[in-house]
C-alpha cells in the first residue's frame, strides 16, 4: 500500500508539529479555523527542513533557510495565502524560541512580502450563475436536499460556509421567522428574516434527511454511521465542484465563497451602501468590503469623463 503524505512524516516531526498546534489551542486559545490555517502553512515548512525538523535539531535552523523558503513559495500563492504563510511561520518561530528549540528568535528572518490591498478582483460568479448552481443539486436525493439548503443559505444571506456548517437547530426560530448565524472572523452575530424559499429547503432537509438525530448542529454527515456534525471545515468538497461542472460554470475558483462574492456584488449594483453590505457580510472592517466597488462596472462608468476636445488655437 502506498504511504499517504501524513504517513511519510517522521514521528519526531509530527511531534514538533503536534506540540505547536497544542500550544495554539490550549495556551493561546486560538480559534479552530486559525489552527487549521497554521497547520497547513507550517507542515510543508517542516517537511522542507528534513532532519532538522525535530526538537533536538531545530537549533541548527538559520535565517537564510527561512528567507529562501518563503521567497521560493510566495510566487505561487495568492495575496491571502502569502499572508497566511508569513504569519504562520512567524507564529511557529516564536513558539520554537519560547520552548527553547531555537537559541535565538528568528521571526525577523521571515521576509515582509509587499502586496497592495485590493490588488485583484474578487473571485466571484455572476448572479445568473448562482441561480444555475442552485439548480445543480439533485433534490430527489438526501445529499442533494442537504447541499441545496446549505447553498441557498449562502446565496440568500451571504454568510460564510463555516457559519452554515455550524448552524444550530435552535438558531432557526420558526415562530419568529428568523434565522441567526454565529459571528465569523471577529465579526458580529447575524440575524435575518427566515424567507419562504429557505424555510421550505430547511423543512425538506429536516423532515426527509436529517430526522431527529441528537445533535445541536443543523447539518450532519450522510455517509458515516453514526452520523455526526459536519464541522467548521466542511466545505462540501468534491460535491461543490461537481455542481459547478453540472451548471456549466467555468471558473478557476469553484467554492462557496464565490457565491458570497456574487451576493455582495448584486447588493452593490442595487444601490445598497457599502456600510450596509459590510454589516450583512459580517465584515469587521469596512475596508474589506470596498473591493466589490471594483466590479460594479455600471457605477464605474458614471465616473468616466469624456475626453476633452482639442482646443483650437
Amino acid at each position: 500500500m502506498t504511504a499517504t503524505r501524513r504517513d511519510r512524516v517522521s514521528p519526531s516531526r509530527t511531534s514538533l508539529l503536534a506540540q505547536y498546534l497544542d500550544h495554539l489551542q490550549h495556551q493561546q486559545c486560538v480559534a479552530p479555523a486559525t489552527v487549521a490555517i497554521r497547520r497547513l502553512a507550517v507542515r510543508p515548512f517542516l517537511e522542507s527542513l528534513g532532519q532538522l525538523a525535530t526538537p533536538s535539531k531545530l537549533h541548527r535552523l538559520d535565517a537564510k533557510r527561512i528567507h529562501d523558503y518563503v521567497i521560493s513559495r510566495s510566487p505561487k500563492l495568492s495575496r491571502a495565502s502569502r499572508k497566511h504563510l508569513t504569519s504562520s511561520l512567524r507564529s511557529f518561530l516564536r513558539f520554537a524560541h519560547i520552548r527553547g528549540y531555537l537559541r535565538r528568535e528568528l521571526v525577523s528572518a521571515v521576509p515582509i512580502l509587499a502586496s497592495r490591498r485590493h490588488e485583484g478582483l474578487p473571485r466571484g460568479i455572476s448572479w445568473d450563475e448562482v441561480r444555475r448552481l442552485l439548480k445543480a443539486p439533485d433534490r430527489r436525493t438526501a445529499s442533494g436536499r442537504r447541499d441545496y439548503a446549505m447553498l441557498l443559505l449562502i446565496a440568500t444571506y451571504g454568510v460564510r460556509i463555516g457559519q452554515v456548517t455550524t448552524l444550530k437547530r435552535d438558531a432557526i426560530r420558526w415562530r419568529e421567522q428568523t434565522i441567526a448565524f454565529a459571528p465569523s472572523k471577529g465579526g458580529k452575530p447575524l440575524v435575518f428574516p427566515l424567507v419562504k424559499p429557505v424555510a421550505q429547503a430547511l423543512l425538506a432537509y429536516f423532515s426527509r434527511v436529517r430526522g431527529d438525530a441528537p445533535f445541536k448542529e443543523a447539518f450532519l454527515t450522510l455517509g458515516s454511521r453514526p452520523r455526526r456534525p459536519l464541522g467548521v471545515h466542511h466545505h462540501l468538497g468534491g460535491a461543490l465542484k461537481t455542481y459547478y461542472q453540472r451548471a456549466g460554470i467555468n471558473t478557476p475558483v469553484k467554492g462557496s465563497h464565490a457565491i458570497r462574492h456574487a451576493v455582495a456584488t448584486r447588493l452593490l449594483s442595487r444601490g445598497t451602501s457599502i456600510k450596509t453590505i459590510a454589516d450583512l457580510l459580517g465584515h469587521r472592517h469596512i475596508d474589506t468590503t470596498y473591493i466589490y466597488t471594483k466590479v460594479d462596472l455600471v457605477q464605474l462608468r458614471t465616473l468616466a469623463q469624456p475626453w476633452p476636445a482639442k482646443v483650437q488655437p
